[in-house]
């Protein structure tokens, strides 16, 4: 029997390389793209784009309660003091959110594995990425689940002892096509360069020696959702 996944696909580097991991190790995959008020349409694009080049089944979820805490708040002095040193774009119990939402497809498919993008880089900055939060989890979701307890239900994240650097290595050792991911934080049509994402997305590159597909697809006029937007304006 075919080995299947459940994979949140955000259309960032890490998502992406898990995919095409997950490809090259034979499994049938299908895609959960959470989509909120925050994320912006590119990067929703990216996650599309990487599943239809992939021939991926995406599955697509709004929950449009879900926003980050720098969007929850007018300003620090109103924000609970527990999240006053959170990462800006950290969103309230976001995976705990995420997980069930994908243990609901998991069970109506029948898929035992939940597959995360995360590397080891996101728990010095998010709680719910690290490998204790996605052993309990596991845990509750095989108990409380039908697959779970027919076959067990468990949340893995394959990346997590890999840098973003280690990533980014082992996505172009997989032929990820990175030109079509996205990392900003922003809603831009083209790379901030100045935020988390996208200094962290740099820094990777930088540190293999290679440029950026997506960088030098943007400077050689060949970014596609550039020139798709531009096809859909024209007279």
């Amino acid at each position: 029997m075919k080995k299947k996944a459940i994979l949140l696909l955000s259309g960032g580097i890490d998502s992406a390389v898990a995919l095409y991991l997950l490809k090259s190790r034979g499994y049938d995959v299908i895609a959960l793209s959470i989509n909120y008020p925050g994320r912006g349409e590119r990067e929703r694009e990216s996650a599309r784009e990487l599943a239809r080049l992939t021939n991926t089944k995406l599955i697509e979820v709004d929950l449009p309660f879900m926003r980050e805490v720098d969007e929850l708040w007018n300003n620090d002095d109103e924000r609970p003091s527990h999240l006053r040193n959170a990462h800006p774009s950290t969103i309230p119990a976001r995976n705990a959110i995420i997980y069930a939402v994908a243990a609901y497809y998991a069970e109506v498919f029948g898929i035992d594995t939940i597959v995360a993008g995360h590397n080891a880089d996101d728990t010095k900055y998010f709680p719910d990425t690290s490998r204790e939060f996605r052993r309990f989890i596991s845990r509750a979701l095989t108990i409380g689940t039908y697959i779970g307890r027919a076959r067990g239900l468990r949340v893995i994240a394959p990346l997590s002892g890999l840098s973003k650097t280690d990533v980014v290595r082992l996505g172009l050792k997989l032929g990820v096509p990175f030109e079509y991911t996205w990392s900003c934080h922003n809603n831009y049509d083209v790379p901030c360069g100045q935020c988390s994402g996208c200094l962290a997305r740099r820094r990777a590159f930088n540190e293999l020696g290679v440029k950026d597909p997506l960088e030098e697809a943007i400077s050689n006029g060949r970014d596609w959702w550039l020139l798709r937007k531009k096809s859909l304006i024209k007279p």
